[in-house]
């Protein structure tokens, strides 16, 4: 279970980069294959040790980086399985677990609220998209908020995703792309633990808005957007509006 202080804020998204690295990464399924191809002892799959090795060369990530990759792979290797098979286009439904919030000011209308939910994601999530759908169907959704829950804790469970602050999304979304905290306890939390060479803060750290190397590398995200402006802006707005 999570809380988020409304202090923890969190991009322009460069788009170049971003279609530059889905051309590459269509280059390399289309090859099938090359460094990694047999996975290793550590339980990364080819096809994740080949996404290693092409953030590698990409990005000039080091060579005690893709070490540290392969050999800690396992711990994001459903979360690459998952974003591989997610759909281009994914589906967000929204609903109030009883009563809307008495946001202030109020929203427009919630055609607005979920505009802002998606620069908000699309930040942390550079290259997705997301609809956000206001009482869309939750049967054919990829996952569902469930606003407005009751006591002060957020959580995901299956697709479902419980939100007491609706700025938490991009954290506990992660769960549901089977991402898994950096921490092992709640006293580990912020430590920089289970991090590659380079990286000592990430979302799912409670450190940072934006994800680490390993988070971004199993997601399939470009590791050199960081402009964060967009996503702030959205936040904030969601945020300054909550009654509580």
């Amino acid at each position: 279970m999570e809380r988020i202080d409304r202090k923890d804020k969190p991009p322009v998204v460069k788009i170049w980069p971003i279609l530059l690295l889905c051309l590459i990464l269509s280059l390399a399924a289309a090859c099938g294959g090359g460094g990694g191809g047999g996975g290793s002892s550590s339980g990364v799959s080819a096809a994740f040790a080949d996404r290693i090795t092409l953030y590698k060369a990409v990005y000039g990530k080091s060579d005690a980086w893709e070490d540290w990759m392969l050999a800690n792979g396992s711990r994001y290797q459903a979360a690459f399985n998952t974003s591989s098979a997610a759909p281009a286009t994914i589906t967000i439904s929204f609903r109030y677990e009883t009563a809307s919030i008495a946001y202030n000011p109020a929203w427009n209308n919630e055609t607005e609220h979920m505009d802002v939910l998606k620069t908000m994601a699309e930040g942390a999530y550079p290259g997705y998209d997301f609809n956000f759908d206001f009482g869309g169907d939750t049967n054919t959704s990829y996952a569902n908020i469930i606003a407005g829950t009751a006591g002060s804790t957020s959580y995901a469970s299956g697709k479902n995703v419980y939100l007491y602050y609706e700025t938490i999304f991009n954290h506990e979304f992660g769960h549901t792309m089977n991402l898994p905290h950096h921490y092992d306890t709640a006293g580990d939390m912020g430590l920089g633990l289970h991090m590659p060479p380079g990286d000592t803060k990430c979302i799912l750290d409670r450190t940072s808005t934006m994800f680490c190397s390993a988070c971004r590398t199993a997601l399939g995200i470009p590791l050199d957007v960081t402009d964060t402006t967009d996503m702030d802006i959205a936040m904030n707005d969601i945020i300054d509006r909550y009654p509580y």
